[in-house]
């Protein structure tokens, strides 16, 4: 044991001298910083060795400082750096080595002309020249290699995305002519034949090809383009049907200029439950229940139903869902549903069915529906029924970087709708509505947020138009600071009866205080009205607290009624997406 002692000792006393007799390195680089000082960095033998765990001693270390300034000039010339003035020293210092690099990189060199052809059948691709348009480096450009090569990059890689499968580059080179110091970049390319789309072949079996077939957004023998793929891709993730897909464009089995493509589909579970809860301060706690069988049959059909429950609506929906020639945003659907609802002001039952055509380009969406509606109700100290065969269209148009928390975007609505006594109704009416949403970001600074609405109805007789058709206003998502559905013209004992018009506005300030918190002021303004002649507008005001979370955003004012005698105020609690 003594021994084993006496040889531990000995040997960490050879390592302690060892250590002490290692040679210690600083190296320092000045007249430079950024990208060019981390690059000279990179370069460096010195540093590479160092920061490997190299033991350097004094012949190596002599020896790599000596290649030193070749490996600085070479680092500088890629940023277009090629006559240095470089300034090196190696001395001895007491705490080891010292290294220094003193670098003035003097004027870059620049570009004296830039050449780029593309011929071939992508010459006059439009997305070949946008890469042209676009290309980094021009004529009297300081002469940057990385852009070029990452440029260079980008065009192969779009040639493949195009179908150009045979590109040839025939000339790809930078010149450099330190005599009279300046470059050229002559790059030429012939991309060949354009290669198209061939047989697509679905690997599923819940829906019938046919269906598959009109998700395409191509077809077989279109010129080929990557960007189509990633677009059938969106669109069957979208569908609801699958939860998987997979898709392989076979380039090396590419015939006679043709890309065979396959499509390899997960399906989901035929059967979707959801359940959810809530709470508002108009609502009171709510809760939902639905059940959603996705795949109906072969050709796609959906059945869905839902219940959603709170302590003034009561409300049961089934709906059959037919997908029509464009499938990935265009459907019909059949609908039956049942509500029961009883505010402050109004109480009704309605059962309605109806039959709805919707179709979607791109940020609008437009609906074309016809209801049968009845509906027992109450208003004031009235009861009433009525029978309503209602003709509807309208137009949403959403663009927004978000719809659960949206920092930019806006949303624009309009709906037209009516019944005629003649036809299955026991009264005529025509209603129109208008509505806007408008949200913009500051950033660290803040949101603002505005919002307005407008209805307007023709009728003979208001006492005639059930409740779901009359306008109310005022709660939570409309004049704050009034109970729900509190507003709007008042019968001779002062009790709410609703109106025939409707205008309602808000504009709201949102202030970070964390990254998932802000502070929110606000003014809402608006009332219903049967006439312009009699129009009172309520107005109110506060503050509140914003949650972000992942469902949406949680809402929680305080506002006041400030126009009203007693000024009231009002807690409103929501919570849901901002768009």
């Amino acid at each position: 044991m003594p021994r084993l002692l006496l040889t531990l000792l000995l040997l960490w006393s050879v390592a302690t001298i060892l250590n002490a007799a290692e040679p210690r390195l600083k190296i320092s680089v000045s007249g430079v910083n950024g990208e060019l000082k981390t690059n000279i960095y990179a370069n460096l033998s010195l540093q590479q060795r160092q920061a490997g765990g190299t033991v350097l001693d004094e012949q190596t270390i002599r020896r790599l400082h000596h290649k030193a300034e070749r490996e600085i000039r070479i680092a500088l010339q890629p940023f277009g750096y090629y006559k240095p003035e470089i300034t090196s020293q190696l001395t001895s210092t007491e705490e080891g080595w010292l290294a220094s690099y003193r670098i003035r990189p003097g004027a870059p060199i620049r570009l004296s002309q830039v050449e780029i052809s593309i011929h071939g059948a992508g010459e006059n691709d439009p997305a070949l020249k946008r890469w042209r348009d676009s290309f980094p480096l021009r004529k009297g450009d300081v002469l940057r290699q990385q852009a070029y090569e990452d440029a260079k990059g980008e065009l192969l890689q779009l040639l493949q995305e195009r179908g150009y499968l045979e590109r040839k580059l025939e000339r790809h080179e930078i010149r450099v002519d330190l005599r009279n110091y300046r470059a050229t970049i002559a790059l030429s390319i012939d991309t060949g034949p354009r290669y198209r789309f061939g047989k697509v072949e679905f690997r599923q079996e819940i829906l019938k090809e046919t269906l598959l077939q009109q998700y395409l957004p191509f077809r077989p023998g279109d010129p080929y383009d990557a960007d189509k793929l990633l677009e059938l891709q969106r669109s069957l993730s979208n569908s609801g049907y699958y939860q998987r897909v997979d898709i392989q464009p076979l380039l090396d089995q590419a015939k006679n200029g043709r890309i065979p493509v396959t499509v390899a589909l997960e399906p989901r579970k035929p059967t979707r439950y959801t359940t959810g809860l809530g709470y508002g301060t108009d609502t009171g706690p709510r809760i939902s229940l639905g059940i959603e069988r996705r795949y109906h049959n072969r050709l796609g059909y959906k059945i869905s139903g839902d219940v959603r429950l709170s302590e003034i609506r009561q409300e049961a929906t089934a709906r059959y869902r037919i997908p029509l020639e464009r499938p990935q945003s265009d459907f019909s659907e059949l609908i039956a549903a049942s509500v029961n609802e009883e505010t402050g002001t109004s109480s009704r039952r309605t059962r309605k069915i109806g039959i709805s055509a919707n179709h979607q380009l791109r940020y609008l969406q437009r609906t074309v529906a016809i209801t049968y509606e009845i509906e027992d109700y109450r208003i004031a100290d009235r009861s009433d029924y009525s029978a309503l065969l209602i003709p509807l269209v309208s137009l949403q148009y959403l663009k927004a970087d978000n719809r659960i928390h949206t920092r930019r975007g806006w949303q624009a609505r309009a709906t037209l709708k009516g019944a005629w006594e003649q036809l299955l109704s026991n009264t005529s009416f025509i209603q129109t509505q208008f509505g806007a949403t408008f949200i913009h970001s500051f950033g660290n600074r803040g949101r603002l947020l505005a919002r307005g609405e407008i209805g307007i109805s023709w009728l003979a007789e208001l006492a005639e138009l059930p409740a779901s058709q009359r306008f109310f206003t005022g709660g939570d998502r409309s004049v704050r600071g009034y109970r729900y559905a509190s507003l709007g013209p008042e019968d001779d004992s002062g009790r709410t009866i609703g109106g025939k018009h409707l205008l309602t506005g808000s504009l709201e300030y949102e202030l970070p205080l964390t990254k998932s918190l802000s502070l929110a002021t606000f003014f809402d303004a608006g009332n219903a009205f049967d006439s312009f002649n009699d129009f009172t507008l309520k107005q109110s005001s506060g503050f509140g607290l914003r949650w972000f979370l992942p469902v949406g955003t949680l809402r929680l004012d305080l506002a006041s009624a400030f126009l009203e005698e007693d000024r009231p105020w009002r807690i409103h609690l929501s919570i849901g997406p901002d768009m």
